[in-house]
């Protein structure tokens, strides 16, 4: 199975918080309790599209909002199980803040409900925040 190239933008509030989009795996309430993986806002690197190129516009579909100060963060190669199918994703991480202004939405383009995570959750057992290695990533990039 070929790696799926996404890229994603790391966009973090003053207080901390990050924001995120969230996905429930289908089937997975009944088994108790529900899987939910979060993972920051963005999408597939479409051919011939440079990443940073991507995390853009991914952005202004997603959210309608346009990347300010896009910067690499890293790059994560991440394999899980969701849905029934086995994803392979070599996942490019960018950080990016938006405009002051910005009017985020509720959820995605996909419907993907849309919020912002308090680092105080970031170890929150009922929440699988991905790619695995994010906030390792993110915490070695802290001054």
């Amino acid at each position: 199975m070929s790696a799926r190239h996404i890229a994603i933008a790391v966009i973090l509030r003053a207080d901390g918080a990050m924001l995120v989009t969230s996905a429930v795996e289908p089937g997975s309430a009944g088994a108790g309790r529900p899987r939910t993986l979060v993972r920051p806002p963005g999408g597939g690197i479409d051919e011939g599209e440079a990443a940073s190129d991507a995390v853009a516009r991914e952005l202004r579909e997603e959210l309608g909002a346009d990347a300010l100060e896009v910067a690499p963060l890293g790059t994560l190669e991440h394999r899980l199980r969701f849905a029934g199918r086995e994803l392979h994703e070599l996942v490019h991480v960018f950080t990016a803040r938006l405009s002051t202004d910005a009017a985020l939405p509720s959820a995605t383009d996909a419907g993907h409900p849309v919020w912002w995570l308090a680092s105080e959750r970031f170890e929150d057992p009922e929440l699988e925040i991905v790619p695995a290695g994010l906030l390792q990533l993110i915490e070695r990039a802290r001054p």
